[in-house]
C-alpha cells in the first residue's frame, strides 16, 4: 500500500512539471500558470460501510482548505494542471471531537469560456471581465494522525462551478489577460464523506 501511495503522489506531483515542460511547445496561446485558493468545507453526508470506530468524517467535522496547483492554461479557455492541499478538520456539533489535519495531492482542470461570437467570428470585447467557470479534481487524500483512525489514504474527487473576474482587462492576445480571481463552490468526496467546498482563489 505504501508504494501504492508513493507512486499516486509521484505522477501527481509531476504533472505541473510536465505541463510546464510542454508550455514551450505550445505556441501563443497558452500560458504556464499558477493558482492559490483558499475556503471552507462543511459536511454534507457519509456514504459506504461504517468502521467499528465510525466514520474518520462524519456530520461533526467540517474543514478549512488551502491548495496550490501549477499548470498550463490551453487555447486561452482550458487550464490543465496539478495541485496539493492542506485540511484542517475541527467539530461543529455537540459531539467532542479533536481536530485533526489531512492533505491532498489532485490534478485539476478547469473551463472558463470567455469567448463569444458574432456570425461565424470568434471575438473578445474589452467589455468582457467576468467568464463562468467549470472544473474537476481527481487525486487522493490522507488524514494525518487522526486520534481513531491514524492516517488512513482515500480517492478523492470533485467537481465545482463558479465565476472568474478577468482584472487585467480581460481581453484576448494581451498580457495577463487570464489574470484573474475567482469564487467556486462544489461537491467533493474523500475518506467516505461527500463535503461542499466553497472557495475563493487567485490565477496569475
Amino acid at each position: 500500500m505504501k508504494s501504492i501511495k508513493t507512486l499516486i503522489a509521484t505522477m501527481l506531483v509531476m504533472l505541473p512539471v510536465v505541463a510546464s515542460a510542454q508550455f514551450s511547445q505550445l505556441g501563443a496561446k497558452n500560458q504556464f500558470m499558477l493558482k492559490l485558493e483558499g475556503g471552507y468545507m462543511p459536511f454534507a453526508s457519509n456514504t459506504g460501510i461504517t468502521e467499528e470506530k465510525d466514520f474518520a468524517i462524519d456530520s461533526y467535522h467540517n474543514a478549512i482548505n488551502f491548495n496550490a496547483m501549477a499548470g498550463v492554461n490551453l487555447s486561452q479557455d482550458w487550464f490543465v494542471g496539478a495541485g496539493a492541499g492542506f485540511m484542517y478538520f475541527h467539530s461543529t456539533g455537540q459531539k467532542p471531537t479533536e481536530p485533526y489535519m489531512g492533505v491532498t495531492f489532485f490534478a485539476d482542470f478547469d473551463f472558463r469560456p470567455i469567448w463569444q461570437g458574432v456570425m461565424g467570428l470568434d471575438y473578445q470585447p474589452v467589455t468582457i471581465q467576468w467568464a463562468p467557470e467549470l472544473g474537476g479534481r481527481i487525486g487522493g487524500n490522507m488524514l494525518l494522525n487522526h486520534p481513531d483512525f491514524g492516517s488512513p489514504f482515500s480517492p478523492m474527487f470533485e467537481v465545482y462551478a463558479g465565476i472568474n473576474w478577468y482584472y487585467a482587462h480581460g481581453l484576448r492576445n494581451m498580457g495577463l489577460n487570464w489574470h484573474s480571481f475567482y469564487a467556486t463552490v462544489g461537491l467533493a468526496y474523500m475518506q467516505q464523506a461527500f463535503m461542499v467546498p466553497v472557495r475563493v482563489g487567485w490565477r496569475w
